[in-house]
């Protein structure tokens, strides 16, 4: 009979022991991997956090240049001034890249006015018509686009933005030129000749010397009325006015590495004799094509 050596009760704790030690590291390890992943994913929460309050605290600067503009265009209003023009308090609220506590704000406050509105071919007169197609011919156009917007809002009614005319061909190059001289107002307007640039003025005038005179004495007095047009032997023209009931309100806010754009349209306007500024529509990001640009 073959008989087994008896097992070393010396060997026996060692390599219990060891076996202890192995288990403990690998429980320390676990535990690390664990505490590790609590770690990053605490961290990131944190980011994630910061950059909320970041973003909040953005759209709240961004909606504050909003009711500034809300509040100075029903000042106006409530004023009873006959002509909007740039020299005007409602025009020159404006901060462009004002440091704030943790980034900069820019703001401006611009007359939507100021660009022919496609939507007045709902109107389906002469003179709208007439000023497609000079401004489709300054924006370096093809001729066959007017008749091609004319169509689509004469008997499809309003459109909300000039990217609607994507459905008629144009591409983002194009919409930027006609953007220059046009927009896409909720309902028909006129031109206001005190923001409107001088190659617009000169447009509905059919008169580019005309216009220049107006600009002249626009920049001279601050701004034109009625009797600038008397004195000037000028006649106001179809499509044109001296005051505006559309505004834009563009806010653009950077908080760290978070950035907040806010655009917003805003319409002004009497209800039961009270003046009201009312902010129609609201882009969150990226504007509009017709939108005015921020520097």
């Amino acid at each position: 009979m073959i008989h087994l050596p008896a097992d070393n009760p010396n060997s026996r704790k060692g390599r219990e022991q060891g076996m202890i030690l192995i288990n403990v590291l690998v429980i320390v390890m676990l535990a690390t991997s664990v505490l590790t992943i609590m770690l990053v994913a605490e961290e990131s929460h944190l980011e994630r956090s910061f950059r909320l309050r970041a973003a909040a605290q953005a759209m709240a600067y961004a909606r504050g240049g909003e009711l500034s503009a809300i509040v100075a265009l029903r000042r106006d209003l409530a004023a009873g001034n006959t002509a909007d023009s740039l020299d005007e308090p409602w025009a020159n609220i404006n901060d462009q890249s004002v440091a704030i506590e943790g980034g900069q704000f820019t703001f401006a406050v611009v007359d939507a006015q100021a660009r022919f509105n496609l939507n007045s071919l709902i109107r389906r007169d002469v003179a709208s018509r007439s000023t497609l197609d000079q401004v489709v011919l300054a924006a370096q156009l093809s001729g066959d686009v007017a008749e091609r917007i004319a169509i689509l809002i004469e008997f499809g009614g309003p459109i909300n933005d000039l990217t609607d005319l994507q459905v008629i061909g144009l591409d983002h190059r194009e919409l930027s030129r006609l953007a220059q001289f046009s927009t896409a107002l909720p309902t028909p307007t006129d031109v206001n000749l005190n923001t409107a640039s001088e190659d617009l003025i000169a447009i509905l005038l059919g008169n580019p010397a005309a216009a220049r005179t107006l600009v002249g004495m626009r920049n001279r007095t601050g701004g034109l009325h009625s009797a600038s047009f008397a004195s000037a032997s000028i006649l106001l023209p179809p499509g044109g006015t001296l005051t505006s009931e559309y505004f834009w309100s563009r806010a653009k806010v950077t908080m760290g590495e978070t950035s907040q754009q806010l655009t917003s349209l805003l319409h002004r306007r009497v209800v039961d004799g009270t003046p009201q500024v009312v902010a129609m529509r609201r882009w969150r990001g990226t504007p509009p094509v017709q939108a005015p640009t921020l520097n």
